[in-house]
């Protein structure tokens, strides 16, 4: 761990993604050769500025749907850092998750980890505030005019956000193909080429998202009591 304890046991299951897994936690360990091929393969995605916000409901039209995907420009912009805007809005398929009256906005842009490293906490914090109100106002341009004022609640979030609460390596938003997807069936399965060592989550088949991940934490289970006599190996 990160403060030099070891824990040792038979089964170790890794939710951490392979880049740690197998970089950091495995120190000294020679990469397992699927491995090298996995590294060939993937890269990490960047990771994500977000902002939570709660809204006064009056500022949604009430055909408002739940999904948006915002890109103003071209489509040369869409891999760019804050180049385009995705925005979800669960409150419009069910209200009871916010207070009477209001709305529950989630609005993510992909970000790099590098552009956020290097300052004070005062300048990180007032960079948080500065590319956050340029995205709000993007949205209030776009679909909803009074967006601003119709704010009372506001928490952003950076890659270093991600990398902090949730582990992720540069706070990636996990692995992404190198050049032509491969498609799900090219994503590691729980297994790793060291015994006794799984890896489950979005590094593994099915991929991101939490469905997949979800998915990916039950075939782990399944994989692994099968290893170990819990339950039938499949003939």
């Amino acid at each position: 761990l990160s403060d030099g304890r070891e824990f040792f046991a038979k089964t170790i299951i890794s939710n951490a993604t392979r880049w740690d897994t197998f970089g950091k936690l495995l120190k000294g360990e020679k990469l397992p050769k699927e491995e090298e091929n996995f590294q060939k393969v993937y890269v990490k995605a960047p990771s994500f500025l977000s902002i939570h916000m709660g809204v006064k409901a009056e500022v949604l039209p009430p055909d408002t749907d739940c999904h948006h995907f915002v890109l103003e420009d071209c489509w040369t912009r869409l891999e760019e850092p804050y180049g385009s805007i995705f925005l979800s809005i669960p409150t419009v398929l069910d209200s009871s998750l916010a207070p009477e009256g209001r709305h529950i906005l989630h609005i993510f842009t992909t970000s790099s980890i590098e552009d956020w490293q290097g300052m004070s906490q005062k300048d990180y914090d007032a960079k948080k505030e500065l590319v956050a109100d340029e995205i709000i106002g993007r949205l209030e341009k776009k679909l909803f005019p009074g967006l601003r004022k119709s704010i009372v609640f506001k928490e952003v979030g950076t890659p270093k956000t991600h990398r902090r609460y949730l582990a992720r390596d540069k706070g990636t938003y996990g692995p992404m193909p190198r050049g032509t997807p491969k498609g799900l069936l090219g994503m590691p399965f729980n297994t790793t080429g060291i015994d006794n060592l799984y890896c489950v989550g979005d590094s593994c088949f099915p991929g991101q998202g939490v469905i997949a991940v979800a998915f990916s934490g039950v075939m782990c289970a399944h994989r692994v009591a099968a290893d170990i006599g819990l339950e039938k190996k499949a003939p």
